[in-house]
C-alpha cells in the first residue's frame, strides 16, 4: 500500500529591443552604429528611422570620420539619458539574444524553481525505504492504519496546497509564492526528522504535503511563463526530471538503513537543504513577466524580460493588454463555455494519468523483481526510479521536436502494451518459467513509456493552455484532480485486486490506455513551438 501511494505522482516603446535599425542614406558622413550580426525585424507600431539626416548626438548615431584610412566612432550617452528622461524613444535598443544565449539566462531560473519539484519527489519517495524503521521507533509497527496515515497524510496536504496555490500565485506573484512554500517544506522536514511520536510525524508530513502540493502547481506555471516557445517543452520537462531525481535520491539515501535503523532521522533532515536553497535562490531570479504585466507593472516586466531574454517582448505586451486590470477568475468561471475545453483537457489528462496503471505497476514491481530472482527491494526500487528517469530524459529531448500529442500517444500506446505483457506474465507465472523476467521487462517498459509522456506532459500542457487570467485557478483545479484520484485509487486499488485478480486489473489498465489514446488524438491541442498567446487564441476558437 505504501508503494502504491508513494509513487503515484510519478505519476510599445521599450519593446524596440527586437528592432534593428533600417539602413539609411549616409548624410554628412553620419550612419547608424549597429551590430551587423544581429537579426533584423520591425516591431509594428514603432516608428522606423527616417531617411532624412539625423542629429549627430541622438542615441545609436555614431559620428564616423575617416582619418588616414582609419575610423573613429563616438556615441553620445548623455543625450540618451536626456531622451529617456524626456520620454522620447531611442532609435535603437538592446538587440535580441540568440537561442543559446537566452537558454543560458533562462535555465538558471528554471533550475532554481525546480528545487521545489525536487522536494516534491524526495518527500514522496522517502517514506518507501523509511516507513518500517520509523514505525518501529514511533511504536506503530503493528498499526496498519497509522502507517497508512503517515503515507497518505502528505497527499491530504498536497490536495490543500494545490487548491490554494493558484490564488496565492495570482495575488502575490509566482516568485514570492515559490519562496513562501519553502517554509512548510523546511519546517515539515525538520519536524519529521526529530519526531518523538506519531502525532509530530503526521504534522510534519502534512506541512510537507502543503509544500509539494503547491509546488506541483507553481513550478510548471512559472517555467512556462519564463520560457521561450522554442524551448518551453525541454525546459518544462525539467520539472518532471527534478521530481524523478528527488525520488531516486530518496531511495538511495535509504541505503544506510540496512546497518543503521535510526538513519531515517537524517533522511528527513536532508530535505531541509533543498527547501532552504529554494528560498534563497528564488529571491534573486526574475518574477514572471506575464504576472507583472497583468498587474500593470510594465517597467518591472520589461526588466524581467530583459534579464531573461535580453530584451522586452512585443508579443507579451499586446497579450497582456488584452486582460490587464481584469479580475482573476473565480473557480466557478472555469466551467463557463469559454473555458470548458481547456479545463476538460487539463483535468482529464490527470485523471487518465492515474487510471492507466501507475499505482499498480509500482505496487507489484517488488513482487515482480522477486519472481525474477531480485530479492533486494531497494535495488528493485532504484531500478524503477532510474528507468523512469531515463524516460523523462528522452521526453525532454523530444518534446520540442515531436510535439506533445505524438509523445502522449506513443506513451499511452507503450503503457497499454506493457500492461498486456504484465497481465500475461501474471496469469502464467505458475506454469511459465520466464514469467518473472517477462513481468520485470514489462514493468521497466511501462516506466519508460510513462516517463516519456504521461508523466511530464499533463503538467506541461496545463501550464500552456490557460489564459493568464485563469491560469492560477485552472491549474489548481487540474492538480487537485491529480491528488484526489491519486489518493482515491491508492485506497481502493488493493480491494479491487483481491476481488478480480491482478491480471484482470492490468487488462483494465490496458483498456484505459486505449481510451487515453482516443482522447489525446481527438481532444488535445498541439502546443509545440507556439507562444502562450497563440495557444490561448486557438483554444478560444475551439470552445
Amino acid at each position: 500500500h505504501a508503494m502504491t501511494v508513494v509513487w503515484a505522482s510519478i505519476a510599445g516603446a521599450k519593446t524596440v529591443s527586437f528592432l534593428a535599425p533600417r539602413r539609411v542614406p549616409v548624410a554628412n558622413r553620419r550612419v547608424l552604429f549597429t551590430r551587423a550580426s544581429q537579426p533584423r525585424s520591425v516591431v509594428p507600431g514603432v516608428v522606423a528611422v527616417a531617411s532624412t539626416p539625423q542629429p549627430p548626438n541622438r542615441i545609436g548615431v555614431g559620428m564616423i570620420k575617416r582619418n588616414a584610412g582609419r575610423f573613429s566612432t563616438r556615441t553620445s550617452a548623455s543625450v540618451f539619458a536626456a531622451d529617456v528622461e524626456s520620454g522620447s524613444d531611442p532609435l535603437t535598443m538592446k538587440s535580441p539574444l540568440d537561442d543559446k544565449q537566452v537558454m543560458r539566462r533562462v535555465l538558471p531560473a528554471v533550475l532554481v524553481a525546480s528545487l521545489a519539484a525536487f522536494s516534491f519527489g524526495y518527500h514522496l519517495g522517502i517514506v518507501n525505504p523509511a516507513l518500517e524503521h520509523l514505525a518501529l521507533d514511533l511504536g506503530i509497527a503493528n498499526n496498519v492504519q497509522l502507517k497508512g496515515l503517515v503515507v497518505s497524510m502528505v497527499l491530504v496536504g498536497a490536495t490543500v496546497g494545490s487548491l490554494v496555490a493558484g490564488k496565492l500565485a495570482d495575488t502575490f506573484g509566482r516568485k514570492k509564492t515559490l519562496m513562501a512554500i519553502a517554509a512548510p517544506l523546511a519546517l515539515g522536514s525538520f519536524l519529521c526528522s526529530c519526531a518523538p511520536n506519531v502525532q509530530t510525524m503526521l504534522v510534519g508530513r502534512l506541512l510537507c504535503g502543503l509544500g509539494i502540493g503547491a509546488s506541483s502547481n507553481l513550478v510548471p506555471m512559472y517555467i512556462a511563463e519564463i520560457s521561450p516557445e522554442k524551448t518551453r517543452g525541454v525546459l518544462g520537462s525539467l520539472n518532471q526530471l527534478a521530481i524523478c531525481s528527488g525520488i531516486l535520491l530518496a531511495v538511495v539515501a535509504g541505503l544506510p538503513l540496512a546497518s543503521d535503523p535510526t538513519h531515517w532521522h537524517a533522511m528527513f533532515l536532508y530535505a531541509v537543504a533543498p527547501a532552504a536553497a529554494q528560498f534563497f535562490f528564488m529571491s534573486v531570479v526574475p518574477e514572471s513577466p506575464t504576472w507583472l504585466r497583468r498587474r500593470g507593472m510594465i517597467t518591472e516586466a520589461q526588466s524581467a524580460e530583459t534579464a531573461l531574454w535580453g530584451a522586452p517582448n512585443a508579443a507579451h505586451e499586446s497579450a497582456a493588454a488584452d486582460d490587464k486590470g481584469e479580475k482573476d477568475a473565480a473557480l466557478l468561471e472555469l466551467v463557463s463555455p469559454t473555458n470548458r475545453k481547456q479545463i476538460t483537457i487539463g483535468t482529464t489528462l490527470f485523471f487518465l494519468q492515474q487510471m492507466t496503471g501507475i499505482n499498480a505497476v509500482i505496487y507489484f514491481s517488488t513482487a515482480m523483481f522477486h519472481a525474477a530472482g531480485v530479492q533486494n527491494a531497494v535495488a528493485a526500487s532504484i531500478a524503477v526510479c532510474a528507468i523512469n528517469l531515463c524516460g523523462t530524459l528522452i521526453s525532454g529531448q523530444a518534446l520540442d521536436r515531436m510535439g506533445r500529442v505524438p509523445l502522449l500517444t506513443l506513451s499511452f500506446v507503450g503503457m497499454g502494451f506493457s500492461c498486456l505483457v504484465i497481465a500475461a506474465a501474471m496469469h502464467s507465472q505458475a506454469t511459465w518459467p520466464l514469467a518473472g523476467p517477462v513481468a520485470v521487462a514489462g514493468t521497466l517498459a511501462y516506466m519508460v513509456c510513462f516517463g516519456l509522456g504521461a508523466g511530464p506532459i499533463p503538467g506541461l500542457l496545463s501550464s500552456e493552455i490557460f489564459s493568464p487570467r485563469i491560469r492560477g485557478a485552472a491549474m489548481s483545479a487540474c492538480f487537485v484532480t491529480h491528488w484526489v484520484f491519486n489518493f482515491v485509487i491508492g485506497q481502493t486499488f488493493l480491494p479491487v485486486v483481491q476481488a478480480v485478480g491482478g491480471p484482470a486489473v492490468f487488462l483494465g489498465f490496458a483498456a484505459m490506455c486505449l481510451v487515453s489514446v482516443a482522447f489525446v488524438q481527438t481532444q488535445v491541442l498541439e502546443t509545440k513551438g507556439k507562444t502562450l498567446d497563440t495557444i490561448q487564441k486557438e483554444m478560444a476558437a475551439l470552445n
